[in-house]
């Protein structure tokens, strides 16, 4: 018989061994999520209402994510795509507004250092506003950047994202 077959010293791993067992568990992983998804949804019906409010709230939550993540990025882009594309008509629309401006003054003192000034008084104006002010104050902020009141730049790109806009919807 050979001693050697059964060994008690522990045997070397082969190279990547530990790289290729990682991406097998996460495969495995999402396999088994995935297919728990498909099995919830195939099981749940149709008329139940708890269902349809959860179906509901999470690409709205997803869509608020995306745009808190937007603005933490480039928030002078979201900004004006906000001021442009809003609709002044929601009854939130001031309050998004003046929190927008809070944002890009208070939370990225650089970038509104670099703005025209004329913007950053109209952002400071729209951030102090009493509530029933803020929709016309977001709206004059629209209305400056689309005539060119504060800069070709900016109000090249509001263009750009008006006409993205129709662009959209045609």
């Amino acid at each position: 018989m050979d001693n050697n077959a059964f060994s008690s010293t522990p045997t070397q791993r082969r190279k990547g061994s530990k790289a290729r067992t990682a991406v097998v568990g996460v495969l495995a992983a999402g396999l088994l999520l995935g297919g728990g998804v498909l099995a919830a949804n195939a099981a749940t019906s149709t008329n139940a209402p708890s269902t349809t409010a959860a179906a509901t709230s999470q690409p709205k939550a997803t869509a608020a994510a995306a745009a808190k993540t937007a603005l933490a990025r480039h928030p002078l882009a979201a900004a004006l795509r906000f001021f442009v594309n809003g609709d002044s008509s929601k009854p939130n629309y001031g309050q998004r507004a003046a929190k927008i401006a809070t944002f890009i003054l208070d939370k990225r003192p650089k970038l509104a250092a670099k703005l025209p000034a004329a913007l950053q008084a109209d952002l400071k104006a729209l951030k102090d506003a009493a509530a029933g002010d803020r929709v016309a104050k977001a709206t004059h902020i629209k209305d400056t950047a689309l005539s060119g009141d504060y800069g070709a730049k900016i109000q090249a790109e509001a263009k750009r994202i008006q006409e993205q806009k129709v662009d959209r919807k045609a």
